[in-house]
């Protein structure tokens, strides 16, 4: 769908935690168009040019004509987003990048978030519908663990995992990836990973599946200046011998992991 230029206006803000939000937007040409691993770039001030360039975010669920996001408060750009009201207006480019491939030769999906990532595998649990779908949540502590309500109400098998153990598993969530696909059964009629979080993550996601011979597909987080890959702020080393490097915003966010020259 091409990308567009848009208007969107905020309906409502939750603060989830000190440092975590949720904000709803209407803005029913993303909502309409969006599809699971894209994602667009907000201009946070329509008034002056600080900051001057535009945010990345993931589109963490559609309803009718409206989207949300979640995001972290990291930095300037975030911080100002945090302080926007209700009918407050943004402007949104979008939808940009690739989706993350889905075809029929798996059965069994497994999800695996690592603290933010949530916000960019959330989408996807609707088209995976007629899959059996296991969402791996990962995040340091308990009360930094995101989505978890909302993925419970979507009826699909939720395993959690934080590295002080106070929810579910105690360690990373790439360690409990790896006993999940300990469980042979669950290759049975194939098995699919999708997976979005830190880099570190992602390289261990990387590994399990390479070790277990599943399929698994990446979305990575990068700092985006353009989002179109003009830029070039964004570039990813991968395998091929013809292309060195590829851009995140323009050939990815989402990429098959075994294509990723990890470091």
């Amino acid at each position: 769908m091409q990308k567009k230029a848009v208007k969107a206006q905020i309906i409502d803000k939750t603060q989830l935690s000190p440092e975590n939000f949720q904000m709803r937007l209407y803005c029913p040409y993303i909502a309409h168009n969006i599809i699971p691993g894209q994602f667009i770039q907000i201009r946070i001030s329509n008034t002056t040019s600080d900051p001057l360039l535009c945010r990345p975010f993931a589109v963490y669920q559609t309803d009718n004509d409206k989207i949300d996001i979640l995001f972290k408060l990291v930095g300037k750009g975030t911080r100002l987003l945090s302080q926007k009201v209700a009918g407050d207006e943004l402007m949104i480019i979008g939808p940009l990048g690739n989706g993350f491939p889905i075809d029929n030769s798996f059965k069994t999906a497994l999800l695996v978030a690592g603290g933010m990532g949530i916000a960019g595998l959330h989408l996807l649990i609707n088209r995976l519908r007629d899959r059996n779908v296991i969402v791996l949540l990962g995040a340091c502590s308990e009360d930094m663990l995101l989505g978890a309500d909302d993925l419970v109400s979507l009826g699909v098998c939720v395993l959690t995992a934080t590295e002080d153990g106070s929810c579910g598993y105690k360690g990373m969530v790439s360690q409990l990836l790896e006993e999940v696909l300990s469980e042979e059964k669950l290759k049975v009629g194939g098995c699919r990973i999708y997976s979005c979080g830190p880099m570190p993550m992602l390289k261990a996601v990387a590994e399990i599946a390479d070790n277990h011979n599943v399929k698994a597909y990446v979305s990575l987080e990068e700092k985006m200046a353009c989002g179109l890959g003009a830029c070039m702020g964004c570039a990813i080393e991968i395998k091929s011998d013809s292309k060195k490097y590829k851009m995140v915003c323009k050939d990815g966010p989402v990429f098959d992991a075994q294509e990723i020259a990890w470091k």
